[in-house]
This record gives structure tokens, sequence and C-alpha cells, in this order.
């Protein structure tokens, strides 16, 4: 069973004007974008940039050694990071721009790439939440903002690289692909004519089905693929659409099937299921009902009150967190005890009933067992 690196060893020497851009390119190029390279693009001429030497002096300045980006990043996309590069589809790609927006107020963690492939098109790759805590908190702005920061950086990223070509691929994993989506539903139309493709790859939902109900969604909905794994958790957060396709995971149920590492690759196609598994199942049913239970009118209480948990953490990334636990612990804890009584209450009223989400889901997602034939009553 093939994955990403497979991918690559197979169609790494082949160009896009031989085999236009597909699933499985969305695959390697999201994984490797969690690679931090801000540091090295700042350096380097951006004039004639290739993907390789982005990537590659990117990797030289973490030693040279493949190793986690983070907590939840494994090496893996140090791995696929190289083996990009290393590949003469990707790594004569051009970097026509990168950008990268990291604030605390308000909370935006927000990358951007954009390569112009052999056969002239643009792909844009939007990154998914990183090791920043700030990242995390913008998850939580996805439910609770109508439209935050980063949507309006990737509306206009997707405005501006539009201007410059007439063909764009967009690919994003996590909540890169739901910064992708957004971008292209809020674009202009004849911006949103040039997007050839869009791979939302597990990306959540929105904080409500309006989106998926517009012209916009049902026009371009035969050039978007939202792609998600068997136990699927993340792409069906929130309000999300029904229009996806689930690819096989060898990994186990659970949040770790989010990593790309584990998406199964036949050829170079994705290796499609016809349905998600009982915990994919599950997860559908029990986000659908957490959504329609929280009542909006708390959206504000549940920002304040996480704004205010993650600066008593005192960390800015996950890496911290776990290295001064036991401060970081308590500094949440100090957080939430010092917050005023109406927004506690406000976000304990919130998610009343969360309990009973559960076994109301869980219900609903086991089979229907057949009553037992009725016999005729044994005769005396």
């Amino acid at each position: 069973m093939a994955n990403g690196s497979d991918y690559l060893r197979n169609y790494g020497g082949v160009s896009f004007e031989e085999m236009p851009f597909c699933a499985a390119d969305s695959f390697v190029l999201c994984q490797s974008f969690y690679l931090p390279v801000e540091n090295v693009y700042k350096n380097l001429d951006a004039k004639d940039l290739t993907l390789r030497e982005l990537y590659m002096k990117s990797f030289e300045l973490r030693g040279g050694k493949h190793k986690p980006v983070g907590v939840v990043l494994s090496r893996q996309v140090s791995v696929r990071a190289v083996e990009v590069a290393r590949s003469t589809r990707f790594g004569n790609a051009k970097v026509v721009d990168f950008t990268s927006v990291f604030t605390t107020t308000p909370a935006v963690q927000f990358a951007a790439m954009a390569l112009e492939l052999s056969d002239g098109a643009c792909a844009i790759v939007y990154r998914g939440t990183d090791d920043s805590i700030i990242g995390w908190k913008e998850d939580v702005d996805i439910l609770v903002k109508r439209g935050m920061p980063s949507h309006k950086l990737a509306l206009e990223y997707l405005e501006r690289m539009a201007a410059h070509y007439d063909k764009i691929v967009i690919c994003g994993h996590s909540k890169g692909g739901n910064l992708g989506l957004w971008a292209v539903l809020k674009c202009e139309e004849s911006t949103r004519a040039k997007v050839t493709a869009l791979y939302n790859l597990e990306g959540p939902g929105f904080y409500n089905y309006h989106l998926y109900s517009t012209p916009a969604y049902r026009v371009f909905l035969n050039r978007y693929y939202h792609i998600i794994p068997q136990g699927a958790f993340v792409g069906v957060m929130l309000a999300h659409d029904d229009d996806y396709l689930v690819i096989k995971n060898s990994a186990p149920s659970g949040p770790i099937q989010h990593d790309l590492t584990y998406w199964m690759i036949e050829d170079n196609h994705p290796i499609y299921l016809q349905k998600l598994n009982f915990v994919g199942r599950f997860n559908d049913l029990f986000m659908k009902k957490i959504v329609e239970l929280i009542p909006t009118e708390y959206y504000g209480a549940i920002e304040k009150a996480a704004d205010t948990l993650v600066k008593g953490m005192g960390q800015l990334y996950l890496t911290g967190f776990v290295q001064h636990l036991s401060t970081s612990l308590k500094g949440t804890v100090n957080a939430w005890k010092g917050m005023d009584a109406e927004t506690k209450a406000e976000v304990k009223e919130s998610f009343r009933g969360v309990g009973g989400v559960v076994p109301s889901a869980l219900k609903e997602t086991l089979p229907v067992q057949p009553a037992a034939p009725k016999t005729a009553p044994a005769e005396e």
C-alpha cells in the first residue's frame, strides 16, 4: 500500500506537462509545507528561487536531520519536504511568493506559498495549524467569528495571484483547506473561474451552513475535492459539507489519521472508500450535534475565555507548553479562576447538554438490529 513517499519515487520525475496536478500532488505539497521556511525565505534572493533551494536550505538550518516539527507534526514533514525538493516535478518549481503572518492579538497564524509549475500554472498552498498555540486558538475562532483575519488574508492572497496567472490550483491541509475554500467562495467570479481545482484535505467546516448553499459553491463543486480519512475527526468539525471523498488510511482510527503520511495512494490515485468507518460516522454525527447545541449568543464568551486561557498559559508554542507543563497548567487554571463570573457562567451554559450528545450520536451510528422473528407458541 503506497503513500506520498512511494508516489514521489514513482512520479517525481514526471513533469506537469506530462501529468497535470492531481490529488496525490496536493498530499505531498501540503505535508511538506509544514516545514518552517520563514527565516530562510527572508535571507534568500526571491528572484528565481526554486522550491528545492528553499526546502533544502531550511532542512540544513534544522541541522540536516529529520526531526519533528513541534509536538503534533511528526518528522515525516521533514522527510516529505526533502523528497519533494529532490524531485524534478516539484524541486524545479519557482517560488513566486511566500507570505507568513503571526500575531497574538488578534490570533493569526497564516502562511501561504505560491509556486509556478512547469506547465505555467500557479499552485497555491495554504498551511494548516502548526505547533503554535495561537494557531490552535485560531481554530476556535473559525466557530465563534464570522470570518477571521486569516480568511481575509487567504482571500487577498488568491486575488493577488490571480492578477498574474490564468490557471490556478489550490490545496490546503486542515485549517489550510478551510482557508482555501473560504477564499474560493468569497473571491471575485473572474478569479474563481481561473481556479481549476481546490484540494481541501480534511479541513474543518465553518460557523454555519450558509456558504454551502451559495451559487458560488454550487458552481464550483465539480472542481472541489474535500478529502477526509475513513475515521475523520477534523474534517467533520463544525458546519461542514457532505460532498467529501473518503480516503483509505493505514493508521488506526483516531486523530493520527489526520496525518497525511497515512493517506493511501495506488499508482498516482488516492484509494477511495465508499463511506466512513464507524468512528468517522460517529464523529460526523457528534460534530453536527455540537454545532446545533451551542447557542450563537455565547460565541463571544467562548472567544473571550479562549483568549484568556491562552494568555494564562504563558507559551506561544505547544512545544513550550509541554516542556513547562506544570507552570503552563497552573497559569491556565489561574486564568480561568480569575475570569469574570459572567463569562465563566456563559461558557458553562454554552456546553450544557454536551454529555447527552455522545449517547445520542452513538445510538444513531450503531446499526439497527433486526427484530427477532416471531415464533408460534409451543403446543401443549
